[in-house]
This record gives structure tokens, sequence and C-alpha cells, in this order.
């Protein structure tokens, strides 16, 4: 066990302000000084995470191919730990003909087509639609460390509907019903849990994909709108920046830390 922790980190993500989350992303992971990160755009450099201890995303519609999967699944199974957060599990397209959304002309309604099977299988779900955001309840449905202990919170944010891919475990879920605007799919009117974090296991390795995330800029959504209002979404929240940091102790393995310190 050495005292450094290596972290490749990749975020783009369209229509959302990637850069105030890898700022953000880049102070939780500071707050360990073990940790080294190395930051991407998109997944060329996947045969790094030879050398990663974690793999940390904030993507939407940025996938790797089919060697830089292979890598991916190569890091999961040697025992790689993957955070993935909010589009991190989209596959969107605009679906023709044309439509007004609130006054934003968009080419068309968003789908959600199944066409990366194999990453989405990796990551264990796939991102199907959201409702309008809003304030929805985060409640820990588990015992893991990631949410242990945790009271139920809220958050500002997209609800997520999530199609799970294999065996995982729900660490956070929520409940809610209505619309979804500007999506393919929907409306989505039973009232059922939701799962809004889960952990996905990947032969010696896991990953956890927590849905709550997003952020979008003044200028995010041009060419559709000009400008909007700023929209940090859960990011300043005190609870979701908690789990986000337990993910950072889970993914680098902190305890294994912790616990190489106390034998020398």
């Amino acid at each position: 066990m050495t005292g450094r922790a290596d972290v490749h980190l990749i975020v783009r993500a369209e229509y959302h302000d990637a850069d105030f989350v890898r700022r953000e992303l880049l102070a939780l992971l500071a707050e360990d000084t073990r940790v080294r990160v190395r930051c991407d755009s998109d997944w060329g450099n996947a045969d790094a995470l030879g050398d990663a201890r974690m793999l940390v995303t904030y993507t939407s519609n940025v996938f790797p191919n089919d060697r830089q999967r292979v890598d991916l699944e190569r890091f999961l199974r040697n025992g790689g730990r993957w955070l993935a957060i909010h589009g991190s599990a989209a596959h969107t397209e605009f679906k023709p003909p044309e439509v007004d959304i609130g006054g934003i002309r968009l080419p068309g309604l968003t789908d959600t087509p199944d066409r990366q099977p194999e990453y989405m299988d990796l990551l264990g779900c796939r991102f199907v639609s959201h409702l309008a955001q809003q304030e929805i309840e985060l409640k820990p449905v588990s015992e893991h460390p990631l949410v242990a202990g945790l009271s139920p919170f809220s958050v500002v944010d997209e609800p997520y509907i999530l199609e799970m891919r294999g065996e995982c475990e729900v660490l956070l879920e929520s409940r809610f019903t209505g619309e979804a605007p500007g999506y393919v799919e929907g409306p989505w009117l039973e009232d059922l849990p939701r799962p809004q974090m889960l952990l996905h296991r990947v032969g010696k390795g896991e990953v956890v994909y927590l849905a709550p995330g997003h952020a979008c800029g003044p200028y995010d959504l041009r060419p559709f709108i000009d400008q909007m209002p700023v929209q940090h979404g859960p990011w300043t929240n005190p609870a979701f920046r908690e789990v986000l940091s337990r993910a950072v102790r889970w993914g680098i393995r902190a305890d294994e830390f912790a616990e190489a310190g106390e034998a020398a």
C-alpha cells in the first residue's frame, strides 16, 4: 500500500456546466492530500486506468469505444472503483419534429435509445427520462457506509428515471410522479420508489452511480436559448456533498490507508 491514490477524472457533459462541476470535484478530491488527479474530457486515455485507484465521471453522450471499454472493464474486474454522476448514464438524441418546450425551441423530443448496452451493463443502469427540475427527497435505504446514518434529505434536481442493469444495491431512493416535458418517455404517474444512487459490482471492482448532480451555467443551453439563470442544483447542499465525500473515501479506499498507517 503506497501513500498515494491516483484518480482518473473525466468531465464533459453537453448542456451542463462542466467547468463548475470539474472545479467542485477537484476541490472534493483535494481534501485528501494523498490524491493525485488526471483530468480528461473523454475516454481517449482509458489505458491510464491501469495506474488508477478510482475513476470519476461526469459526462453526457461521452462513451468509450470498444478498446477503451475493454480497458474500463479490466480496470473494474481487477478491483478498480468508479463513481459515475448524473448524465454518465445518459445516451440522448433528438427525435424530430421540432418542439417548443417552455419557450425553448428544440430539434425534437429527447429520446434515450439503448445504443451503448455494454457500457450500461458495466455501469449497472441506464438513464431513460427525467421530470422537470424540482425539489425531491432522497432517502437512504441501505446500511452501506456510503449512506449509513444519513437522514433523508432534499435536493433540487432533475428526478431521474433509471433502468437497472444486472444486480444492484440501491443506496438512495426517492418517490415522485409527473410529466417528463421534452422527453419521448413519459409521463411517470405510478407512485413507485425510484433508485437515485446504486452500487454495482463488476468482478473485484465496484461502481457507484449517483443520479442527482445537475448544474447549468448561463450559456450552456446555446444554441437553443441565448442565456438562462445559473443552476447549481444539489452541489451546494451539505448532505449531497457529504455523500460525495464518502464516495471519494470509498473510491480511494481511505479505510485501507488508515489501516496501513496503523500497521506501520
